[in-house]
């Protein structure tokens, strides 16, 4: 929470109140390049500069949202792993048999004990739960990052982005592999997923 208001804080600052003084200034700029009877092409030019210092404002504020974004996540991560236990033993309720447990499971699974052949449910410890919403999505987003931004002139790269960033969400969660192929499958063949950001 702490990050996602000084964040829109900062766009409000950066982005949002520079472009408009772009804008402000811009008007300015053109009604007194009129007054000098500036030709057309030498306005459009510098309306042109205008536009291509908004799109950077942005494109910058983007870049740094995602990076602070993801360096949390890896702090995130970095704590959970120091409070996990991934040699702890699970065992069996009925016979006490030793069971086959992936500490980083995102949800909770039933597992048939090898030895008495009863199932039991594994709850996965909430920290590790929370790993692939505040981790696994920022870490995922600051992968396929290059081809969102692409994505603002290259139709094609919208669909690498949704590839590239389910693909590291299925690498990273095997456990909902079938949810997050299903979900990419949509975006891919949704029109309005593929179209430009």
């Amino acid at each position: 929470m702490i990050i996602h208001n000084i964040t829109n804080g900062l766009k409000n600052q950066t982005v949002t109140q520079l472009s408009e003084k772009a804008d402000a200034g811009w008007d300015k700029m053109e009604a007194e390049m009129k007054k000098i009877s500036a030709s057309g092409n030498d306005i459009s030019a510098q309306r042109i500069k205008a536009a291509e210092f908004k799109y950077w404002v942005e494109i910058e504020y983007e870049k740094y949202n995602i990076s602070v974004y993801a360096k949390a996540a890896r702090k995130i991560l970095e704590n959970v792993k120091k409070h996990i236990d991934e040699k702890k033993m699970h065992k069996c309720t009925q016979c006490a048999g030793e069971l086959p447990i992936n500490v980083y499971s995102f949800m909770a699974i039933n597992i048939k004990c090898d030895s008495c052949g009863s199932v039991n449910t594994y709850q996965p410890d909430d920290r590790v739960r929370v790993l692939e919403y505040y981790v696994i999505n920022h870490l995922a987003e600051e992968h396929a990052f290059s081809e969102k931004l692409r994505s603002r002139t290259d139709k094609n790269a919208m669909k690498e982005y949704w590839k590239k960033y389910y693909g590291y969400l299925m690498e990273n969660v095997p456990d909902k592999k079938e949810f997050y192929q299903r979900q990419m499958e949509e975006r891919l063949n949704n029109p309005f997923f593929t179209a430009f950001s």
